[in-house]
């Protein structure tokens, strides 16, 4: 059908001219503010800049299903509110606690998980969290083979569940361009009647509640309502028709008067808005630290923990701690990442951004980052997609075996990354058609695994260690003061006890711990090591006074010695919290 090969030329034009949305009258939002209010009411008068809409309701808030939880969580968000903490009641809480089974409420229904992904996405939960993973998947495995979607398992398609289903899948990490979503869309042009408008059900007559669902569903996607058109009648049109001179809607055009609820639907379709209707945003001294990835056309810039409320501001303030310099212009579309050292946007090339390995459907600067948020940074064309490599085993005897395992991201699922390049050290091999490479190093040290492919994101990159029994692993945990409190002390250990901690430091400081090594052999050995972790750790780490990948010595049979482990903090430093890492000492005979 025709959406599937259009969707990306759509997109990739209105990102450039985008559409001139409709116009909500002042009649109809004069109307609204004189109904009695409810939830769908104040979405609808947010969503067109009313300010402090009518939240009196909520005072007698009684819950009976999961639905009741969302759309109240939705209402507070549209407005600003904080869902966890409103009148005294952790309305997310509530919602959490219909969870069970891997979905929302019932197991019978459908609703109450799209409305529950929105609910949650919209209090600042992450696509990676496990009841909206699960959620998700429970509606994909209840897509009807017309593509729609119901309010119930099992039953016959309609267009609003249809459009709520996209709605979510949306929230919950998937793009237009998603097999699902495309379904989805397919299905809803199918069932668009002559006259522009949408049935509830295939057939039947359009109303004004199928046909702003619709309108909402596309406004998210990023597709033009007008652009859906019969005989040159679009849902747009068709939902005017259902206008009353009181500003309501009513539903169907025999209806003699407008409905509060068809109005409020209305009302949030013409705005060019879609659920939810606003994100909440936890004040800035919450703000919470993220892993940030920098992928460069030939360099990664940075793979750390950094402080940050939004997709782009992780950029700036990561730039303080991985040295990189960034430009970031205003243009009218808002703010644009233009470059990250040499890396410049130029021609079809430019720096892209995902978060849990999603494509965000809002800019960076809006993207509200949540507990548990990953964001890759990419430079490259629009649709490139992610590699990410997993080993079989991080440390192996010398000839032994490990399988490095390569996936790409679709968009919806992690599939085998077939012939992409496979770095292990300074090898390189293909994957197979099962996306996978074997291997059996029989050189002692630590390698750097990592995958590249063409019209591919390149991998994150893993350690893999070659030292079997002669090695020991040491975990390190420093928390960054920015205020410069002073070290609080340090632990001693032996290579047994397996963790340093080097207490508080500020910028510019810096702490010594002692580790107290054994040769409990007769012969001598030679000793290495290697830090992972984040990168305050790999970059700032010394042994015996040189940096770690420096740091080599030779122990004498049955010498016992303590080694000094430094860590130093640079001056300009501007993370902050808890950081952790490794360090792994290997030895060979000497």
């Amino acid at each position: 059908m025709k959406k599937k090969f259009s969707i990306f030329l759509v997109i990739a034009l209105l990102l450039n001219f985008g559409w001139a949305k409709a116009e909500v009258s002042q009649t109809t939002l004069d109307y609204l503010t004189n109904q009695t209010q409810n939830q769908w009411l104040t979405m609808a008068l947010a969503a067109n800049d009313q300010a402090n809409p009518d939240l009196g309701y909520l005072a007698d808030f009684e819950a009976n299903s999961a639905n009741d939880f969302a759309k109240t969580i939705l209402a507070l968000t549209a407005v600003g509110q904080n869902p966890y903490n409103y009148g005294g009641s952790d309305f997310v809480a509530g919602l959490e606690n219909y969870y069970t089974a891997g979905q929302f409420g019932s197991a019978d229904l459908l609703s109450d998980d799209f409305w529950a992904i929105m609910a949650l996405r919209s209090a600042g939960a992450a696509v990676n969290d496990q009841m909206i993973v699960s959620s998700h998947n429970f509606i994909l495995d209840n897509q009807n083979p017309d593509g729609g979607f119901s309010y119930a398992a099992g039953a016959e398609s309609d267009s609003n569940d249809t459009a709520a289903a996209v709605l979510a899948l949306l929230d919950a990490g998937l793009t237009a361009q998603s097999d699902v979503v495309i379904e989805a869309l397919d299905y809803l042009e199918d069932v668009q009647n002559p006259d522009g408008g949408f049935p509830f059900v295939a057939g039947s007559e359009s109303d004004s509640g199928s046909d702003a669902w619709v309108i909402i569903a596309l406004n998210k996607a990023g597709l033009n309502p007008e652009s859906w058109s019969q005989g040159g009648q679009t849902p747009l049109t068709h939902l005017q028709t259902l206008a009353l001179e009181d500003g309501s809607y009513r539903w169907l055009i025999g209806d003699p008067s407008g409905s509060p609820l068809m109005t409020a639907y209305a009302a949030v379709a013409l705005a060019g808005a879609y659920y939810p209707v606003g994100y909440y945003e936890a004040p800035a001294e919450n703000a919470g630290s993220y892993r940030l990835r920098i992928e460069g056309a030939e360099e990664t810039y940075c793979d750390t923990m950094v402080a940050a409320a939004t997709a782009l501001e992780i950029v700036e303030n990561g730039a303080q701690i991985c040295g990189y310099d960034y430009l970031i212009e205003s243009t009218g579309f808002g703010p644009y990442l233009t470059a990250i050292g040499d890396d410049q946007a130029e021609g079809l090339n430019g720096w892209l951004y995902r978060v849990n390995y999603q494509s965000p459907a809002v800019g960076a600067a809006d993207y509200q980052l949540a507990a548990g948020d990953e964001v890759l940074w990419y430079y490259g064309e629009w649709g490139i997609q992610p590699l990410r490599v997993s080993l079989s085993d991080d440390q192996i005897e010398p000839a032994a075996a490990v399988t490095v395992n390569v996936e790409y991201f679709n968009e919806s699922q992690w599939l085998p990354a077939e012939n992409v390049s496979v770095h292990v050290g300074d090898s390189v091999q293909l994957s197979n058609n099962f996306g996978q490479v074997s291997l059996n190093p029989a050189d002692v040290g630590a390698y750097e695994v990592y995958a590249v492919g063409e019209n591919f994101i390149i991998s994150e990159r893993l350690n893999l260690l070659v030292a079997g029994d002669n090695a020991a692993v040491v975990n390190m945990i420093v928390n960054i003061d920015p205020n410069g409190a002073a070290p609080d002390g340090s632990i001693s250990f032996s290579v047994e006890t397996t963790e340093l901690d080097f207490g508080s430091l500020g910028p510019g400081q810096n702490q010594v711990t002692p580790v107290s090594i054994t040769n409990n052999g007769n012969g001598s050995m030679y000793l290495e090591a290697i830090v992972s972790g984040d990168d305050l750790f790999e970059d700032n780490t010394y042994v015996d006074d040189s940096l770690w990948e420096e740091y080599q010595t030779v122990f004498d049979g049955n010498e016992s010695r303590d080694l000094s482990v430094l860590l130093s903090v640079p001056q300009n430093f501007a993370g902050s919290g808890i950081r952790q890492g490794s360090l792994t000492f290997w030895a060979s005979s000497q």
